[in-house]
């Protein structure tokens, strides 16, 4: 039974050969190296630096052209969250008032500056995320977590995470249902009643995932995801790191 759910990956694992990430980031291994240098290179931007952030802001772009990616996709995604951007960066309007340059009547302060950097850095830094998991499955993603000797733990939790997530859609998609039907206008949408339904969703989920845990456990699940085992990193792949790395260097020397 351990041998027959060892490889229970082996098709997707025949499938990695044929897929890459994309050539200009090598591997899922150099992938992943590459996304994590480009993130700490932008955060290591100083605060008042708005034109360094925006060279930056060439990497998604590469990616996306370079890749062919969605970007109306992306783009979505990025506006769904832009508002809690802006409340997060907001605050530093208020903090920060020493003013900076003036044009005419308008002072731009400190705190414009600062808040305006916070919101390009988010964006861009997402973006660029966004475009590299795009270019690389999610399993694969697990994978190349595993070759850098995270916890199985971790990477078994994020696998099933992403594999039963629809589970909690279903259920509240489920309850949104039941609630319309029962409801007139407005009604039924009130602030209490509405955490009322997010503990039915929470109860109903967990009874949920309690159950496809039981048909795991008879399917011979043993708190591992067993794949075809994760490969080291290679020569190639450090050149391809050591490539980026020299880039984002040059990028944050300039500006």
């Amino acid at each position: 039974m351990e041998k027959r759910y060892q490889y229970a990956g082996s098709d997707l694992a025949g499938e990695d050969k044929s897929m890459l990430s994309s050539p200009f980031l090598g591997s899922d291994r150099s992938a992943l190296l590459v996304s994590a240098l480009f993130v700490f290179s932008l955060l290591s931007l100083p605060k008042y630096n708005l034109s360094g952030v925006i060279a930056f802001g060439a990497f998604p772009l590469f990616l996306m052209s370079a890749a062919k990616l969605p970007a109306g996709k992306i783009i979505k995604r990025l506006l769904r969250i832009s508002p809690f951007i802006l409340f997060m960066a907001a605050g530093n309007l208020f903090l920060d008032r020493t003013p900076m340059w003036f044009l005419s009547w308008f002072t731009v302060t400190g705190g414009m500056m600062t808040a305006t950097v916070i919101f390009a850095k988010t964006i861009i830094s997402l973006a660029g995320m966004l475009s590299v998991t795009l270019c690389i499955p999610f399993y694969r993603i697990c994978r190349a977590l595993e070759a850098f000797h995270l916890p199985e733990v971790l990477v078994t939790q994020l696998m099933l995470l992403n594999r039963y997530r629809s589970v909690l859609q279903e259920e509240a998609l489920s309850i949104q249902k039941a609630r319309d039907l029962r409801s007139f206008g407005n009604r039924g949408k009130e602030l209490f009643r509405t955490a009322s339904l997010i503990g039915s969703l929470l109860l109903r989920t967990t009874k949920r995932a309690e159950r496809l845990y039981r048909s795991m456990i008879a399917r011979g699940f043993q708190g591992r995801m067993r794949v075809c085992p994760a490969d080291s990193m290679t020569s190639a792949d450090w050149r391809v790191v050591g490539l980026w790395s020299l880039l984002f260097l040059a990028l944050r020397i300039i500006f």
